[in-house]
């Protein structure tokens, strides 16, 4: 243990009296040896208490100019990043505004298309019922011209040969909405 604290001892006598001598050269005199002093601005002058806080101070403002450096320059690239997304944003809900439209004069076209269709099928289907009419009354009045022209009306009793017997006319065309008599 002896050694241990000796050993301490010597070297801090030994650092101090480095310290001391490098002071010495230094300046630490006040420059009356001549020493390397630049005039008692070297890096290890002693400074004031006063000196101490105003460098404090200082370096303070310098880390809140820097501060609010950086925030400024985050918010700058914040709108940047915000002016970027909105644009593309806005081109999205262009882009769905314009398909909107799009499918809107779609749904049109087809609404206009079942009008359309249904208005034709209303009068195709007129057209055909008339039709049908006109050919079932033509029908009937060739089967009737038929009947009275080439079908005799009435015909001689085949037993006795003296009376004659009226026969009925056969049509087989259906009742058709009583045009021409049928």
């Amino acid at each position: 243990m002896e050694y241990a604290s000796n050993g301490k001892g010597n070297l801090g006598v030994t650092l101090g009296a480095i310290g001391t001598g490098l002071g010495v050269l230094n300046g630490g005199l006040g420059g009356l040896l001549g020493g390397w002093s630049n005039n008692g601005c070297s890096e290890n002058t002693p400074v004031s208490r006063y000196e101490l806080d105003r460098e404090t101070q200082l370096a303070a403002k310098d880390s809140e100019i820097a501060l609010l450096k950086a925030n400024t320059y985050n918010d700058q690239k914040m709108l940047e990043m915000y002016a970027y997304i909105d644009g593309q944003i806005k081109g999205v809900r262009s882009e769905l505004a314009a398909q909107a439209v799009h499918n809107q004069k779609t749904e049109d076209s087809f609404v206009l298309a079942r009008q359309d269709i249904a208005s034709v099928k209303a009068d195709l289907s007129r057209e055909i019922a008339m039709e049908a009419e006109r050919r079932c009354c033509g029908d009937n009045s060739i089967v009737t011209y038929a009947n009275a022209t080439f079908y005799p009306k009435m015909v001689a009793d085949v037993t006795t040969g003296t009376t004659t017997t009226a026969q009925s006319l056969y049509n087989p065309l259906p009742k058709c909405g009583g045009c021409c008599g049928n």
